[in-house]
Formats: C-alpha cells, sequence, structure tokens
C-alpha cells in the first residue's frame, strides 16, 4: 500500500473515531437517563480505548509516528477491550455492542493497512483459541486447578479475563468454580463456535 493510501486510511480512521466518540456519549447519556449506568471496566476501556488512538492517529497524521506504531497501538487496544468484554459479564448490552463494533473496525484498520506482517500478531494472539477445544481436557484443568479455583481450565478455553478473576478470587470464593463443573461442557461447545467464527472473520481479512 501506497503511502499516500494509507494516509487516506489514517483519515478515515479518525472519522470513525470521532463518530464512535459520539456514540459513546449518546450511550452514556441514554443509560443514564434510564439509570441503567453503572461504571465499568469495559465503558472506561472503550472510552480509553477510543480517546487514546484519537490521538495516535492525529500524531500519524501530523508525522510525529510511523504507520507501524499506530497499527502497534491498534493491536494493542484490540486486546485490552477483547479482554474486558470477556470479563464483563453483566455489562449493558449497548456497551457490549459498541464494544464489538470497535472490535470489528479496528481488524478492519489493522487488516486494510497493515497486511498480512500485522494480521500475523492477531494469528499468533489467537492462534491457541481457534484450535478446537476438549471437553476432557477442559475437566481435567478444572481438576488440577484445585477443583476449579485456580481457573486453569478458563485459561484452557482462551478465557484470560475471567482466568485471571478466578485465580485472584479463588475462583469467585469457590462458587464460580462450582458453577463452572457443571456449565463446562456448554461452555467448551460455545467456546469452539465462537472461535470457528472469529477464525472465519481472521481468514476474510487475509483474502483482502
Amino acid at each position: 500500500m501506497r503511502k499516500s493510501e494509507k494516509y487516506e486510511m489514517a483519515l478515515a480512521a479518525e472519522k470513525a473515531l470521532d463518530n464512535a466518540t459520539q456514540k459513546y456519549q449518546e450511550v452514556i447519556a441514554e443509560l443514564k437517563e434510564s439509570d441503567e449506568y453503572k461504571e465499568s471496566n469495559l465503558a472506561i476501556a472503550v472510552n480509553d480505548s477510543i480517546r487514546n488512538l484519537s490521538r495516535k492517529v492525529e500524531a500519524y497524521l501530523e508525522g510525529r509516528i510511523s504507520m507501524d506504531k499506530l497499527l502497534d497501538e491498534f493491536v494493542f487496544e484490540y486486546e485490552i477491550i477483547e479482554g474486558e468484554l470477556e470479563f464483563e459479564k453483566q455489562e449493558s448490552a449497548k456497551i457490549k455492542r459498541l464494544a464489538k463494533r470497535l472490535l470489528s473496525s479496528y481488524q478492519d484498520f489493522i487488516g486494510k493497512v497493515g497486511g498480512s506482517k500485522k494480521l500475523k500478531i492477531l494469528e499468533k494472539i489467537e492462534r491457541q483459541s481457534f484450535e478446537k477445544k476438549s471437553k476432557g481436557k477442559a475437566y481435567l484443568f478444572w481438576f488440577v486447578g484445585l477443583f476449579g479455583i485456580l481457573g486453569l481450565h478458563r485459561f484452557y478455553l482462551g478465557k484470560t479475563g475471567t482466568g485471571i478473576g478466578w485465580l485472584l478470587s479463588g475462583g469467585v470464593l469457590g462458587l464460580g468454580a462450582l458453577y463452572d463443573l457443571f456449565a463446562l461442557s456448554q461452555m467448551v461447545e460455545e467456546q469452539n463456535m465462537y472461535n470457528e467464527l472469529r477464525a472465519a472473520k481472521l481468514k476474510q481479512l487475509k483474502g483482502r
């Protein structure tokens, strides 16, 4: 991709981030009016991500950072939001939809501007998650992880956010670990389906 084309893509990203800022403010205002708003890590991550990338895109347009640096920032923010989206189970549906749209737009930008080099980074991050998960292994990790308390089964399923949460909270005081014993089979099936969809999306990006 020529430098002029990258510059045009950065301009488009700047506009998209401006729209995302406006949409975020609208969503927060709606939630506050209906008394549904509760500040969460995901909402904060979305806001911080938009603000950070807006500054980085501006820096690129002004010639203060390279496109490689800008792409690294997009990959970093992608990982942050994805992790928080996985961890925040009680988040507002509107915030979740906004976060998912951001992830999609970040992937598109990385795919179009970064080409195979940056997509390989995403592949490396997600390769383990794309592998079909085994129910037997999941239960084994639950067992050897002190009956789910260490969250090893969640790390195995690629649920890093909740895995860390389980590790730090003792499997949410043991109740979450017990719940996982009965829900683990369905969790494996859902994760395999989700991984297949993400693999298809990445394959689509690589084909552009």
